[in-house]
């Protein structure tokens, strides 16, 4: 369908009311990720001259960075009406090129296209965007170009394709567990404290360890995502948000779009079977069998599902930490715990289900931290078989940096971590806890809440740090 000028305009308009306000509506009341300042930096620096493109899944805050961005331009000066955002969710921008829309939002204004920033929001729905992206980047040497997009790691493989020395990416997660804690005001229940971790440690403890936990159950429902998360109180249904607006949207219609799937209802019925068994292992015949497909359509939807980021695959390493040269089995973990909750409903700690979403929940703190090198263990020789649930194998998988057993019990058994331990040579373990908090000399026991609330911590802390 062929728009009228005057209509596109009309939404153009409508996509920027800051031009007749100077200000962004509401926006400005949400308070700002840790993730902001290092975004802001890349939108407002001039050189190198690359456009930003912003990836993560839906609703962890995308386009409210873009927005904050936009106010922060104009509290600092810039004219408003140099500043463009366009929807490329919208139906009216369908398959325009960036270059068109780029023109008519100039022409509204009679504007060159210098000293001007451009915001495209959800820029996948746009075929060969790396291209025009990258046209527009090496044309116009003096105006900004700002890209958002929810399938992150098909986005990036474009980027990476096609944007060397052009794109600079930047990867915004769903909210940590200690961003849900500090953005709610709920850290005055933590004192900071160090222990003895292989050295001196900054570390917390709680002084009501089961306010605390209950603040954890919460996140693990609805915490990954910000809107939800710090405002659960004022929307309704928030299982339906998160099954509609993020499940739906991303099955229905955004890997379709980007890999040309037909059987959505197959892939959707793949999805649930992966999320009712994230932080388990599994094995391909298994998986075929309960989702009758085939070995070649599994790993092919597992792609897709990885690259919209909803899950996340673990490979697995024996007692020794070496790679198996045949893989059949893996374990899965949903990138956010709260999706679980969108396909099945909120969870208590009664549950069955619930000790697989609170280890998927300490997984999905490190996503935030690197997670290239992480593989789960798992071992059987003679009569002797055991499991690990999650470590760290050094750059070059030569030596295990450390090995984590997440448990929900004061009674957390470790004798096969202390196997493993022993095997590759680590001098001390951690595992995880409900309520239970103890140093000892080769292991550190831990509530999983505090542990979880560390890890984002520590992850939050390194964006601080000089590139």
């Amino acid at each position: 369908m062929v728009f009228s000028k005057e209509i596109l305009r009309k939404r153009i308009q409508s996509d920027n009311s800051w031009w007749s306000t100077n200000k962004i509506p509401f926006y400005r009341e949400y308070r700002k990720r840790k993730y902001y300042p290092g975004f802001f930096e890349l939108v407002a620096q001039a050189f190198p001259h690359r456009a930003v493109v912003l990836m993560g899944p839906r609703r962890v805050g995308k386009t409210v960075l873009m927005f904050q961005a936009i106010q922060d331009l104009m509290d600092s000066g810039l004219d408003p009406k140099r500043i463009f955002f366009f929807n490329l969710d919208a139906p009216i921008y369908t398959n325009l090129p960036l270059d068109q829309l780029i023109e008519e939002g100039l022409n509204i204004h009679n504007l060159e296209v210098e000293n001007c920033y451009f915001f495209f929001d959800e820029i996948q729905y746009l075929k060969d965007w790396e291209i025009h992206l990258k046209v527009l980047v090496d044309r116009n040497r003096n105006s900004k170009f700002i890209a958002s997009g929810s399938a992150a790691a098909a986005l990036r493989m474009k980027s990476i394709e096609s944007g060397t020395g052009r794109f600079t990416d930047y990867f915004l997660p769903p909210l940590t567990f200690s961003e849900f804690i500090d953005l709610n005001g709920y850290n005055n229940l933590l004192t900071e404290t160090v222990i003895d971790y292989k050295g001196p440690q900054k570390f917390y403890t709680c002084n009501n360890i089961e306010l605390f936990n209950k603040h954890f159950i919460n996140y693990i429902n609805f915490g990954g995502f910000p809107e939800i998360a710090l405002n659960s109180e004022l929307i309704q249904n928030p299982e339906q948000v998160i099954q509609k607006d993020i499940t739906d949207k991303v099955i229905m219609k955004d890997l379709p779009g980007l890999f040309g799937i037909e059987n959505t209802l197959e892939l959707q019925q793949f999805f649930n079977v992966l999320a009712y068994r994230t932080g388990e292992i599994l094995d391909y015949q298994k998986v075929s069998k309960e989702t009758r497909t085939d070995n070649k359509t599994i790993k092919k939807y597992i792609t897709y599902l990885e690259a919209a980021f909803l899950i996340k695959v673990l490979h697995r390493v024996d007692i020794t930490a070496k790679r198996f040269k045949n893989i059949t089995q893996f374990k899965v973990y949903l990138t956010n715990p709260s999706l679980y909750t969108g396909l099945f409903g909120r969870v208590e700690q009664e549950d069955e289900r619930f000790p697989h979403l609170v280890e998927t929940s300490v997984y999905a703190q490190y996503l935030h931290r690197g997670h290239e090198f992480l593989r789960y263990a798992q071992w059987k020789q003679g009569k002797e078989e055991g499991e690990v649930d999650i470590i760290e194998l050094s750059k070059h998988f030569q030596k295990v940096h450390w090995a984590l057993e997440v448990k929900w019990s004061d009674k957390p058994k470790a004798s096969k971590l202390k196997q493993f331990m022993h095997k590759n040579k680590l001098n001390k373990g951690v595992i995880t806890s409900k309520t239970l908090f103890q140093n000892q000399e080769d292991l550190l026991i831990v509530p999983t809440s505090i542990y979880a609330y560390v890890v984002g911590k520590n992850a939050l802390a390194n964006l601080d740090e000089p590139a």
